[in-house]
């Protein structure tokens, strides 16, 4: 085998090492949910909906209405997970439904996402959301449908709240702003996709390094 064969095996191998790397690290991220029952599935409604006070596993209503939680298909959207349940924000009224993350690294990147759907009955229907006292958006529509929303978030405390508040319309309080599949994930910082680079690049270097010597013992014999 040439050197510059022995070069290109090196690389590949060590492109290997650092996709495995990259692989893993997506994998773990991925599996780090920060956000309690984010998809709803308990307590099991079994095809119906109840409504906890002051709210349960993990998420609290601040209005002293409690939090609902039911069967997709009762609100008109499709099923979105396999337990086919979500929260409704608007339970007796326009409420102010959350969680408070914690386990969260300063300064370290996240992917927050969730699903958002507008019940087929009730009137116009508002949700703003909101992470650390931050906006981050308004969901609105979407009516009979899932609409994924995604944001790139940095956490400036170990422990943020993520907060969905109902804004006061014409429409029937009781009926609207449902979310589904919510999660906070950590994503890949800069530094460390190029650090992976760094040690790909440094062990093809070592690789190209050692087919030189080798090359070089062979020609002194």
């Amino acid at each position: 085998m040439g050197v510059m064969n022995r070069f290109m095996s090196g690389i590949a191998f060590s492109a290997a090492i650092v996709t495995g790397a990259a692989l893993g690290l997506a994998s773990t991220q991925a599996k780090a949910n920060l956000i309690s029952d984010g998809d709803f599935s308990l307590p099991n409604q079994g095809g119906g909906w109840s409504i906890y006070s002051p709210g349960t596993n993990g998420w609290v209503n601040t209005n002293n209405d409690g939090v609902e939680i039911g069967t997709s298909p009762i609100y008109g959207l499709p099923c979105a997970n396999a337990a086919c349940q979500q929260l409704e924000v608007n339970a007796n009224t326009f409420d102010t439904d959350g969680q408070s993350v914690s386990g969260l690294t300063v300064h370290q990147a996240y992917t927050l996402s969730w699903l958002y759907g507008g019940r087929t009955s009730g009137g116009p229907d508002f949700l703003n959301v909101y992470f650390g006292g931050q906006f981050l958006t308004q969901d609105s529509n979407s009516i009979g449908f899932w609409t994924l929303n995604s944001f790139t978030i940095v956490a400036t405390s170990t422990t943020e709240d993520l907060i969905f508040s109902s804004v006061t319309t014409n429409g029937d309080p009781s009926f609207g702003n449902e979310i589904t599949n919510v999660s906070l994930n950590a994503t890949p910082l800069p530094s460390t996709w190029t650090m992976l680079i760094a040690g790909f690049i440094g062990l093809g270097f070592l690789a190209y390094r050692g087919t030189k010597k080798g090359s070089a013992a062979i020609a002194a014999a």
